[in-house]
């Protein structure tokens, strides 16, 4: 990590990795990709390829403090790194930084490689009616999310609008893990091994799918998506009772 002044204007002081710092884009000239309330998504067309996530702070002042060790780009790197290391296709993120100044609304910043053209797959599952290709689609899904859960940890933000299905697939994608263009974005992690706790977290996240995807996922591909979840879950004696308990409640639901 190095110190780089006036990203944004002439005297603001960010700590960023040595290789963004050493020649960081031309934020002047960024275009906007997304625009929320606390993130902005940039192009950079002075450096064709790069993309540029701005955090800003949501908690004060815990998230004013925090960032010094746990900055939301810093989470979404250290998530990365453990869903490619469990074999879940991820953005290929390149480095983050964070806002010296303590009180600075602007947290941190994400810098990744530009995606090819892609859908999330809210939108991909609102458009595809063949009942074939929806159930490859939640088998992966269930796949992924077991993945997670059964190894001890807890996705934050679990809902299909942070899972992108590219429409090509190119170098820029995780091939190794063998998801067939579908790829995690906005990814925000915690160890979640006590068997309590992991349930406890497992069905908020079921919840929050379920509620997500409530008008575009049917009755019968729920109890189907829980089968294939409880299926996946098989291989750890964590997952196995996740199986019993929180996924056999969730499927419980559909029948």
């Amino acid at each position: 990590m190095t110190l780089c002044r006036g990203l944004f204007t002439p005297r603001d002081l960010w700590w960023l990795d040595a290789g963004i710092a050493a020649d960081p884009p031309n934020f002047a000239c960024a275009e906007p990709l997304y625009e929320g309330t606390y993130t902005r998504i940039c192009r950079h067309p002075d450096r064709p390829g790069l993309v540029s996530k701005l955090s800003r702070v949501k908690t004060a002042p815990r998230d004013n403090l925090r960032k010094y060790w746990s900055s939301q780009a810093r989470r979404e790197m250290s998530a990365n790194r453990t869903m490619h290391g469990l074999g879940i296709a991820t953005a290929p993120l390149l480095g983050f930084g964070i806002r010296v100044v303590p009180w600075a609304q602007a947290e941190s910043l994400l810098f990744m490689r530009e995606l090819p053209d892609h859908d999330t797959l809210r939108v991909v599952l609102r458009q595809t009616v063949d009942a074939s290709t929806r159930a490859v689609i939640l088998d992966r899904i269930a796949a992924d999310i077991a993945t997670l859960y059964r190894n001890g940890y807890h996705h934050k933000d679990c809902h299909l609008e942070n899972v992108l299905h590219l429409h090509a697939e190119g170098d820029v994608v995780d091939r190794a893990a063998g998801r067939g263009g579908l790829i995690w974005i906005d990814n925000d992690l915690r160890r979640s091994l006590r068997p309590k706790r992991a349930r406890r977290r497992l069905a908020a996240s079921l919840a929050q799918l379920r509620f997500t995807s409530r008008d575009f996922i049917s009755v019968h591909e729920w109890r189907e998506f829980a089968r294939l979840l409880s299926i996946h879950m098989q291989s750890t004696p964590l997952g196995r009772a996740l199986a019993a308990t929180t996924v056999a409640d969730f499927r419980a639901a559909f029948e």
